[in-house]
């Protein structure tokens, strides 16, 4: 193995390790991104297993490419539109699903994920988190995906829309929209807490 420097080394060290074989390069690769990809998923798919495994196929895909990635996008922004189209999936998967059990007139086709345990958070928090999480997820994935990716991981515009491979302009008009959308479920938050 090459010598990595153990303070920090840059993304692109540990690339280029990587592509030379280095697999403690591409651990630290894994270990620096896992938390924004697995914070990307669940703000997708909500929490479970399906993030989990989105985050998991990101990496699988990323490793069998690591040879063709040319750094034309930051490592971070590459991975983040690998999970952001794996969720997608996800999501159409989910709702091919779902449409075979409900009628297509139902409006409430909606499954929300189930709560899970949110570790020392009081009654109250956890509550505002969970409804915070059900009005996410509640929007269309197009939709979500601009929360996601602007909110939770704090892309800029210009950065959301090469993610999301569409221009700026529909980036914004989807945020706003979903802003809207968002805007009596955070209000109700805001008049409760």
């Amino acid at each position: 193995m090459a010598d990595i420097d153990p303070v920090q080394p840059s993304d692109s060290e540990l690339l280029e390790l990587s592509k030379a074989g280095d697999s403690m390069a591409f651990r630290h690769l894994v270990d620096r991104f896992h938390g924004q990809l697995l914070a990307t998923a669940t703000g997708m798919l909500g929490p479970g297993t399906e993030a989990e495994e989105v985050v998991q196929e990101t990496l699988i895909r990323f490793h069998r490419a690591l040879q063709r990635f040319e750094g034309r996008s930051s490592l971070a922004t590459y991975l983040t539109r690998i999970t952001m189209n794996e969720a997608l999936k996800v999501i159409n998967r989910r709702n091919r699903w779902l449409s075979r059990f409900l009628s297509r007139d139902d409006p409430d086709r909606l499954m929300v994920d189930p709560v899970e345990e949110l570790g020392m958070c009081s009654m109250e928090q956890a509550e505002r988190i969970d409804s915070i999480r059900e009005a996410v997820q509640a929007l269309k994935p197009e939709f979500r995906s601009v929360v996601v990716l602007r909110f939770l991981n704090e892309y800029s515009t210009e950065e959301c829309a090469n993610i999301l491979g569409i221009p700026s302009g529909t980036v914004m008009s989807r945020l706003s929209r979903a802003l809207d959308k968002l805007g009596p479920a955070l209000k109700g938050l805001n008049q409760n807490g």
